[in-house]
């Protein structure tokens, strides 16, 4: 696609878009250069999905948005605007409004319903409507109305050269952005005095009776329960504000999901031949699926053969989304899907993605600012929409759901996607609920398509997952393949994991040249645990590493690498270690030790556990060790699961693990009081987001207090410790990113009991919350009491 329009409206390059601050390579930017970039990135918008008017019932979307993107912008034509862009005044209005005036220039082409279409995604591409009201009210005196001086800014002359520009480029960049085809009209504009003098005398009259029937539209959709004007304008706002966006961020071309079962296969690194049913299986099923499968046998080549069978279909998919729980584990996916696709294909979105990405950046670039720009720049692209494989979690997903800002652009890009979700069973109850409604919205409404994977899905899973995916085919690998992935061997202990006979056992293995994990379900625990080992072990060359979730970025990215090198399934430089960590570990590093000691926990994430032992098979059996104390659950887990779990460890005690049987472990756990306890969960958090998001669902209006309720419910507040203050200063200056890792994330339950303590100090303009807590590079953050998170 061509950077210039071709037909270049030579007559108008005075009119701006952009100041040389935001235009490309740091030039002004012109209305109409930016309006052409608008409308090819809407092209590319369009080729991505092509059958998506259909989908929601608008058939002429296409035709709507094509001229809404070309009208959009008019506004920024005011003198006014004009002269903010070169460093004048403050200009108090806003140009989508203004630029409604110019749309009764075409307005007799369309129907009524249609016209109000045009009206609502040219004045919604930047503010909801709500705003947009309060800063436009229906003047009292129409003889005093503010908006009559703002359509006076624009001059006769430039009235003339926009109608102009609208007259003669509009149905030739139609045609050169090869959108022809799609039966967009070509609408008969308004005689030229006609058109002038329209806007010069009753320009702020039609802005009025626009805004009007925009106001009016809202309130019938928030009214309406009618899916085709719900979904419609969903798609409508949203595919204008993608393209706008994408524009303004001069990204160039959009890049398409292209990828098959060779490339696939190629970037693994495996061969046809190679394959396991099940992988084979999953790269010939369209739709939904749900997949069973031992760990360490290749679900994830499993999930990519599947999207590449989606890819190949009639249809295609637009876009692959990877879902993960952990920040680490999405972290080391991204790495692994940009090894084999390409670094502009896969994007990152988490809480910590600029500093994530910034450190892959590092180990390739040595200039840290040109590191620190790509890191940004990667990051925006992500936020734009643009990679065609996204790496995020589920929370990313329900940010449309609750309606936070930019709702509609994100939910737009979700319409006919792929996405794999990795261990699904990570998440406890009621976030479950939220995400599989999600699902369920999004395969009814969007035509998503889903592939669930995980080693084994107890029945309560497997009945919601059918109920929101409508009974998806089920790939489960061979009894045979289940027999070969044995590879561990139960042993529950008495007694528990820090008391001195615990230490001993774990000391004795490391001194024999074992890599041991230790896993403790409290951060003080494991810090505790890893103080008694050190001393015990540092003195006899055995490196004794800690990991958990209250380290800062820096420190942890520093001992996740560690902890790859020693113990890293793929790893060049293998050797003994000793790793104590919380829950963090359970799907986070692709790390293969030789055993395993752990407190007790519920099965599910026992067997995660487990999964990190003897990952590469390479002993025949290797020892899993689980104590019975504390059964208590210690503020984590619910005892009634942990104590029932025991019961059935104890029946399996020293006999080696079959995860094929796991499901029917699970199935006894989830019985009586606390099946109809988690079933009671499920209905009431899934009954309560239908209600509050789903069933509220509507364009044009972000909630606040729905994202109010969403980070406090999903997103976790990052602190400074006090010790790090001036470390944080010093780096604030010329570091920023670097600055942020020193930041560590803590719950907001976390946060107000520190608050109420006095532990947080009050917080400065565009400075992290401080807190009075102790931390060590080493250690972590502790706070000086039973730390009961992660």
């Amino acid at each position: 696609m061509r950077n210039e329009p071709p037909l270049r409206p030579v007559w108008m390059e005075h009119l701006w878009a952009k100041s040389a601050e935001k235009g490309e390579r740091g030039e002004p930017e012109t209305l109409a250069q930016h309006t052409w970039y608008v409308l090819s990135r809407l092209a590319d918008f369009i080729r991505l999905r092509p059958g998506l008017p259909q989908a929601v019932g608008v058939p002429w979307l296409w035709e709507l948005l094509y001229w809404a993107a070309f009208l959009h912008d008019f506004g920024k034509a005011a003198s006014g605007f004009q002269a903010r862009l070169r460093g004048g005044p403050k200009w108090p209005d806003r140009h989508e409004v203004l630029s409604l005036t110019f749309l009764d220039w075409l307005a007799d082409s369309f129907s009524a319903e249609e016209q109000v279409w045009l009206a609502a995604a040219i004045v919604s591409h930047h503010r909801d409507a709500a705003e947009i009201q309060r800063k436009y009210p229906a003047p009292d005196d129409p003889d005093d109305d503010p908006l009559a001086q703002k359509v006076a800014e624009f001059p006769a002359e430039t009235l003339h050269h926009l109608w102009r520009w609208l007259q003669e480029c509009g149905p030739t960049w139609l045609t050169e952005l090869g959108l022809a085809d799609l039966n967009i009209r070509v609408p008969l504009i308004l005689p030229e005095a006609q058109a002038v003098a329209l806007v010069q005398q009753r320009g702020a009259a039609r802005i009025h009776h626009w805004l009007k029937r925009y106001r009016l539209f809202v309130r019938q959709i928030h009214g309406a329960q009618e899916q085709t004007l719900i979904l419609g304008t969903l798609a409508l706002r949203g595919t204008l504000i993608n393209a706008d966006h994408s524009a303004s961020a001069h990204a160039g071309a959009l890049p398409a999901l292209t990828f098959d079962i060779d490339r696939v296969l190629s970037a693994a690194k495996i061969s046809p031949q190679s394959l396991y049913d099940h992988q084979r299986e999953a790269g010939q099923t369209e739709g939904s699926t749900l997949l069973i499968a031992p760990t360490g046998s290749g679900k994830t080549e499993a999930a990519l053969l599947w999207a590449a069978h989606q890819v190949s279909a009639e249809g295609g998919a637009p876009r692959l989304f990877y879902t993960l729980p952990y920040q680490a584990s999405m972290n080391a996916m991204q790495r692994r899907l940009r090894e084999g696709f390409g670094d502009d294909k896969v994007g990152l979105q988490h809480g910590r993605s600029l500093l994530a990405l910034y450190q892959l950046l590092l180990e390739r670039e040595d200039d840290p600012e040109q590191a620190a720009r790509q890191a940004k720049w990667i990051k925006n692209l992500a936020e734009l929409n643009y990679p065609p494989i996204r790496v995020f979690s589920p929370y990313q997903m329900l940010k449309g759901m609750y309606r936070l800002t930019g709702y509609e652009a994100l939910l737009t890009d979700y319409h006919h996607a792929l996405f794999v979700f990795d261990e699904i069973h990570a998440y406890e109850v009621k976030r479950l609920a939220l995400i599989l409604k999600t699902m369920e919205f999004l395969g009814r409404n969007f035509h998503a398509r889903f592939f669930i994977m995980s080693a084994t899905f107890p029945t309560l899973i497997k009945e919601r997952l059918r109920a929101a995916l409508g009974e998806p085919p089920e790939i489960r690998a061979t009894q045979t393949l289940f027999d070969e992935f044995r590879r561990h061997r139960l042993c529950v202990l008495e007694g528990e994991l820090l008391s001195p006979k615990g230490v001993d056992r774990i000391v004795e293995d490391a001194l024999a040249g074992k890599s041991v994990l230790a896993v403790c379900n409290l951060v003080d625990r494991a810090q505790e645990l890893h103080t008694y080992l050190h001393r015990r072990l540092a003195s006899n060359g055995v490196e004794v590493a800690l990991l958990h979730g209250r380290f800062n970025v820096r420190d942890r990215l520093a001992k996740e690498a560690l902890v790859r090198d020693a113990a890293g399934s793929k790893s060049l430089q293998r050797r003994p270690i000793v790793l104590v960590a919380t829950q963090v570990v359970e799907v986070s590093l692709d790390i293969d030790l030789d055993t395993i000691y752990t407190d007790p926990a519920p099965l599910e994430a026992l067997v995660q556990r487990f999964g990190r032992i003897n990952r590469r098979r390479k002993q025949p059996e290797a020892l899993v060790h689980v104590y019975r104390q504390p059964e208590d659950g210690q503020h984590i887990y619910d005892a009634a699961l942990v104590q029932r779990t025991l019961a059935i460890l104890e029946r399996e005690h020293e006999r080696m693990i079959d995860e094929g049987a796991i499901g029917h472990w699970l199935d006894e756990i989830y019985t009586g009081t606390i099946a109809d306890q988690w079933r009671a969960d499920f209905v009431h958090a899934a009954s309560d987001f239908e209600r509050s998001c789903i069933h509220t669902l509507r364009a044009f209006e972000a909630d606040p207090d729905l994202e109010e309720a969403f980070y406090r419910a999903f997103d976790s507040v990052e602190v400074l410790p006090i010790a790090l203050y001036d470390e944080y200063q010093a780096l604030k200056q010329d570091e920023p990113i670097r600055a942020g890792e020193l930041l560590v994330p803590i719950s907001w339950r976390r946060y107000y009991a520190l608050a109420n303590a006095g532990q947080v100090l009050p917080k400065a303009k565009h400075e992290p919350y401080i807190v009075k807590a102790a931390y060590s590079s080493s250690t972590g953050m502790t706070f000086g009491d039973n730390d009961q998170t992660v």
